[in-house]
Formats: structure tokens, sequence, C-alpha cells
């Protein structure tokens, strides 16, 4: 492996019987393309992002008793966003261990929130897929342990709860464009209250192109109180 595996294992708390779940998990398309191979983390990234969903969403559910299903949501969608995600692989220094093309790298790849953090969930895939569904619950749940307090500040969760509270309804996001190849994606998104638009984001996932367009609609609303 063209990475320090065993870091990598020390820092997750895990040790791979099949050390091929955790190269794919940290392979990028961009590395895939430069070097011939067919095969990448995105499908991983899918299955980790559910397997994050389920944990974060028992952890909470017993952690507070006392919370309602909708601050419950809140909490949720707080802790598995693109940002938090990204502020988590950070933390362990996923970035390093990342395979991407020298391009991609050279554009400051390790770095990007949207790239580290999917990589992040394709990591906990690569837990599941090795070793069942006990690796990737003690690897989350000793993180969110971690944290003090869990702060609710993304802007799509804050846009809901405004949306909620004036319109009765949820903001609707939809895609307006897709540029750039399939390894460098940009999406552009607006998000929608009754038709009307609010705001538009881009970004080099879905997700982060919402949060972009959610913050845009915050502040549009602030501006027109």
């Amino acid at each position: 492996m063209p990475i320090d595996a065993a870091k990598l294992q020390k820092i997750v708390g895990y040790r791979f019987k099949k050390k091929a779940h955790l190269e794919l998990a940290l392979t990028h398309k961009s590395y895939a393309a430069e070097t011939g191979a067919d095969v990448f983390n995105e499908r991983m990234e899918f299955l980790g992002d559910s397997i994050l969903s389920a944990v974060v969403a028992d952890f909470l559910y017993h952690k507070h008793p006392d919370r309602d299903e909708g601050r419950l949501s809140q909490l949720k969608s707080h802790i598995v966003s693109k940002e938090s995600l990204a502020k988590w692989a950070k933390t362990i220094g996923l970035g390093e261990f990342m395979l991407m093309s020298s391009g991609e790298q050279a554009n400051g790849g390790r770095e990007r929130d949207s790239l580290i953090a999917d990589t992040l969930e394709a990591v906990i895939a690569a837990l599941y897929l090795d070793g069942g569904f006990e690796p990737p619950m003690k690897f989350i749940t000793k993180y969110l342990a971690q944290q003090k307090r869990i702060v609710v500040n993304d802007p799509k969760s804050k846009l809901q709860e405004v949306v909620q509270s004036k319109h009765q309804l949820l903001p609707d996001y939809r895609v307006l464009d897709e540029t750039g190849p399939d390894h460098e994606k940009i999406f552009k998104i607006g998000v929608y209250v009754r038709k009307k638009l609010l705001g538009t984001g881009e970004g080099r996932c879905k997700k982060e192109a919402q949060q972009a367009a959610a913050r845009k609609a915050l502040r549009a609303l602030k501006n027109n109180k």
C-alpha cells in the first residue's frame, strides 16, 4: 500500500484483515483516473454515510432522552454535515493518507472539506466491510463521546428552523447546473420556498452546494427584515 497503513489503523483503532478495504476507501477517483485503475471510493462513501447516520441516531437517541424528534434531527444533521465531518477528518490527520492525483493534490485536495469528509465516510464503510458493524460503531461513538457540547450552527439546519417556523414547510433544494469532468464536478444548487428562490450556492458535492445556498439564503432573509 502506498500509505502508512499501520499509522492509520492505530488512529481508527482497528486492524484490518483485508487492507484492500482501507486502500480503496482512501482512493479518490482522480487517483484512479491517473493510475488507470477502475475502482475508487465513491460507492464506499454512500455506504459509510448510511452507517454514520444510523450510529449517530442511536447515540443521540440514548444520550438525549429529553429531546424531541425535531431537535434530534437537527443535531444529527449537524454532526453528519460535510463541515463537521471535515473538522473530524482534519483532527485525525486523514488528509495525509488520501490517494489522489498530482493535480488534485496541487489544488489543495488534502485540505478540501468536501473531499476529506467524503473520505472519512468511505473509511467508516471500510471498517464495516472488514469487521461488521462493531468497528465503525466504536470509531464513531468514541469521537462523539469526546465532544463536550454539540452546537448546531450549520446553515442548512438554521435555514430549516427559520423556514419551518415561518412557513411550516421545508426548504426545497434543486440542482441548477453541473459543470466540469466527472472527477471534478461543480454543482450549483438553489434553495426555494414556495417556488421563490432564496439563494444559490456552488460546491464539489451537492451537500456542500446546499450549505452554500442555505448560507446565502439566511443572509438574504436577514437583510430583508
